[in-house]
């Protein structure tokens, strides 16, 4: 195709038609190599794997239009504007949409969302003939979207569905970065050839590194993680050249807590650090471990002071943050933005609310003498108008004060924490926060007083009781007159003013490794250091907008290339090494990787196989999963051990819808053996949480079908089940883990359960028991690490045959028989009514 390559991504998309959708060689790609010679060629290698990327999930969502969801639209307002970065004149229109009571059929559209414009409601690909696309680029309330149409329409085409195709928000934002000339960055170029120096970590204790030493051995850390923490901050303090460092972080060895100790050392410094991740839950939990550290360092006076240096900032909901979720909301970039907008109202911010309290406390016995004046007049009024005695309600004095003094003194309370966790340090001196503390406990003092006193009868002016509510009102005075009323800030009349006040102040800047594409020297400021967590599952063109930070001098990348990458939709790139992250590319070429080489989640004799075939027996097991009186308690009479292979040879492998395999005889030996530990853990009164991994979703689906809810209402408490698949399961843990492998052929046949990556995830996710579920005989054959690890399991006398165990063989031939019921009746239809069938 003959086009401009700097055209948006989104009319590269609206040039193509179904026929072009539904062409799976429309583009043709090359494999992305392993070093550049420039920038250019770097940028550019992505762009075609890119444009394939979005054109195989498009495909896919065409493929199942009918199940898509979907909004009725109520009318549509066409308005010409200028389109971003094209230079002609593009329809754009403003809809309106028709509420729903439906739950299933409840689906709200969102910036960066692209959805076909039909006039019926689709059944099939050819009902959107000819295509109509919509891009959402503004979303206003439930009921309102803005979007740019990939073609003008005439009044008398009426469209009354938009039917939800896929989301274009990542996608876009790395074709920019891709397009962007002007952010050639010299740690960009760094990263383009072969390592040419010897970059380990070289620990040279200078300057003020010394001084978090204690705090980071506060945390516990292992001499490796200790080592790499050090190592980076050193990294900080190299002027001369652009450098990017490596952490290797196995499975269970401990790589969020050592993120989370690192970035709060780059608090304490000062330096100004972006922190990616791949997804959404990956850079919250990091956010969130992060919080915890910084609260356990924290006195809980002042337990959020210094927040305002830190923003997580992204999209709420899917980030899963909720109104609750206090801690995240702390940080939280749009929730500072909207608390600083109130705080600096110039109606009814912070100054204003303080001088009102002050006010109140200077003079409460004038405030209640014009207050009761007012509801006299306002009897008086009624009366007059009513010609009929009318009773006001006239307060005491001490209900008066108190209904007041609570309202002005919980909303500037409110005032004064939401200011010292929301305004960075810099604009908050620690003396000013001293007196803010002392503030508020005279406050508190006061709330106090009224509340034990203010109901008395010798409440009064004169009398004891009020003058002592003078006296600590005196004090409170004197503590609220010390409290700054005006910060040394810019004007922040605007949303945009307060976000660029936010990020240009923050030292440590959470957000998905797309989302750093919204990060610009004017909105930001120059950073220092960018980190990245989980820098394996990310694929190379996403680093590449945060590669290109204003200033940028550093990176670190934390991850591990031995488990799973990141998810690619198109086979043909995933062969072009399109999947393949920056943090494995620069493996390849030589640079060097700090080993975090101590795990703390597998019991040995499970951490013992994957350790030998994937990390070279690097890893050693902490103290912690040494010895497990959970374990011994929990494997008392039980005939598997920690770790165990059960041969179910007599299942056989079926292809159903979507061609995902499915094992029922490996089914019903699961939902069993669930059943036995189901038993087991409320016998004993233990806490248990199971997760049952699979490789395939026809698996997945049929074991969740087996099991049903028998055991939802109880998850999260005594025992709690969990049914994933592997690349679901990335990053998690359970107690108890059953790999279904599913196969079972005489050829060995194992499709993708040959990846190594995938197997590694599976068999490192289980804390004391790991038991893998398949046909030793299909495995054996297969050639891949399965047959290792079956021979591995007979030499450690940890092989078993379901059939030697009664309620497992009894369950099999249940799930044979079923089986075979099935195909009689399914070859009873085939053949006719009446007509016997030969076998």
């Amino acid at each position: 195709m003959e086009q401009n390559e700097k055209t948006s991504l989104v009319d590269r998309v609206f040039s193509w038609s179904i026929k072009d959708i539904l062409n799976k060689d429309f583009y043709k790609q090359k494999t992305v190599p392993d070093k550049f010679r420039s920038v250019d060629e770097y940028y550019q290698c992505f762009v075609p794997h890119l444009l394939i990327e979005a054109h195989t999930e498009l495909f896919s969502s065409l493929k199942s239009v009918s199940k898509s969801p979907f909004v009725q639209i109520r009318s549509m307002e066409t308005k010409t504007k200028q389109s971003s970065g094209s230079s002609s004149n593009k329809l754009f229109y403003d809809i309106t949409l028709k509420a729903t009571e439906s739950l299933s059929a409840k689906y709200q559209p969102k910036c960066g969302d692209l959805i076909a414009l039909t006039m019926d409601k689709p059944r099939r690909i050819n009902d959107l003939n000819p295509l109509l696309l919509a891009y959402v680029f503004s979303s206003d309330g439930d009921l309102k979207i803005s979007v740019h149409l990939s073609r003008s329409i005439s009044p008398l085409e009426n469209y009354s569905f938009g039917v939800f195709l896929m989301t274009l928000t990542t996608n876009t934002r790395i074709w920019n970065a891709l397009h962007n000339e002007a952010a050639i960055s010299t740690l960009t170029k760094s990263v383009l050839q072969a390592n040419t120096v010897n970059n380990v970590f070289v620990l040279k204790m200078m300057g003020d590194l010394t001084l978090f030493l204690d705090i980071i051995r506060s945390t516990k850390l292992n001499s490796s993680q200790e080592d790499a923490i050090l190592g980076c901050l050193e990294t900080r303090n190299c002027t001369h050249k652009n450098s990017v460092k490596l952490i290797w972080g196995p499975p269970g060895t401990g790589k969020t807590k050592t993120v989370a100790t690192l970035l709060f050392a780059l608090l304490k410094l000062r330096c100004k650090t972006v922190v990616c991740a791949p997804t959404n839950t990956a850079i919250v939990q990091v956010a969130s471990r992060l919080l915890s550290l910084f609260k356990e360092n924290s006195t809980s006076e002042n337990a959020t002071y210094r927040l305002g240096n830190i923003i997580l900032s992204g999209n709420r909901d899917r980030m899963g943050i909720h109104k609750n979720d206090h801690v995240l909301l702390d940080v939280f970039l749009d929730e500072r933005i909207g608390k600083l907008g109130k705080l600096f109202s110039p109606f009814s911010g912070w100054m204003q609310r303080l001088e009102s309290l002050i006010q109140f406390l200077e003079n409460p016995e004038g405030k209640y003498e014009r207050h009761v004046y007012e509801l006299e007049e306002v009897e008086r009024m009624e009366e007059e108008a009513e010609r009929q005695e009318v009773v006001v309600n006239i307060p005491t004095i001490g209900e008066f004060v108190k209904k007041n003094f609570n309202s002005l003194s919980e909303e500037v309370e409110t005032c004064i924490v939401d200011l010292f966790t929301h305004l960075p340090k810099v604009y908050l001196p620690y003396d000013d926060v001293k007196i803010m503390i002392a503030s508020r406990q005279s406050l508190q003092r006061i709330r106090y007083f009224l509340r034990e006193n203010s109901s008395r009868v010798d409440f009064e002016e004169g009398n004891f009781r009020f003058d002592c509510f003078k006296r600590l009102s005196v004090d409170c005075l004197k503590a609220l007159r010390l409290l700054p009323k005006r910060f040394e800030i810019p004007d922040m009349l605007e949303n945009e003013d307060i976000r660029k006040f936010c990020l240009q102040n923050a030292d440590i800047i959470l957000c998905t490794a797309s989302g750093a594409a919204e990060m610009n020297v004017e909105r930001t400021g120059n950073v220092e250091l960018l980190v990245v967590d989980e820098a394996a599952q990310l694929k190379e063109c996403e680093s590449v907008a945060a590669l290109q930070l204003p200033g940028l001098r550093h990176a670190i990348l934390i991850g591990d290339e031995f488990q799973l990458p990141a998810m690619v939709h198109n086979e043909m790139c995933e062969k072009a090494k399109f999947g393949r992250s920056l943090f494995e590319r620069l493996v390849l070429l030589g640079h060097n990787k700090h080993l975090l080489d101590v795990q703390y989640r597998m019991h040995p004799s499970i951490s013992r196989f994957p350790n030998k075939e994937f990390y070279g027996g690097r890893i050693k097991d902490a103290e912690n999963v040494k010895e497990s009186i959970y374990q011994k308690r929990f494997l008392q009479g039980n005939m598997f051990g920690s770790f165990s292979f059960i041969n179910v040879g007599r299942g056989k492998e079926e292809f159903g819808d979507g061609h995902s395999p499915k094992n029922m005889v490996e089914v019903a030996v699961v939902s069993e053996i669930i059943s036995n530990l189901f038993k087991v853990s409320c016998e004993r009164r233990m806490k248990v949480s199971v997760g049952v991994v699979s490789p395939y979703k026809g698996q997945m689906r049929a074991i969740q079908e087996k099991i049903g809810d028998k055991y939802s209402s109880l998850s999260g408490q005594q025992f709690a089940l969990n049914v994933r698949s592997v690349d679901g399961f990335q990053g998690g843990e359970e107690d108890i883990i059953i790999i279904s492998t599913v196969r079972s052929n005489s050829n060995g046949k194992v499709g993708f359960l040959n990846n190594r990556q995938r197997a590694n995830v599976a068999l490192t996710r289980a804390r004391h028991c790991l038991w893998v579920i398949g046909n030793e005989t299909t495995l054996a054959l297969s050639g891949s690490i399965w047959a290792t690890l079956i021979s591995e399991s007979r030499t450690r006398g940890c092989f078993y045959d379901a059939t030697d165990e009664m309620n497992l063989r009894n369950a099999m031939n249940e799930a044979l028989l079923e089986d075979v019921s099935s195909s009689l009746g399914s070859l009873s239809i085939r053949n006719g009514h009446g007509r016997r069938n030969v076998w």
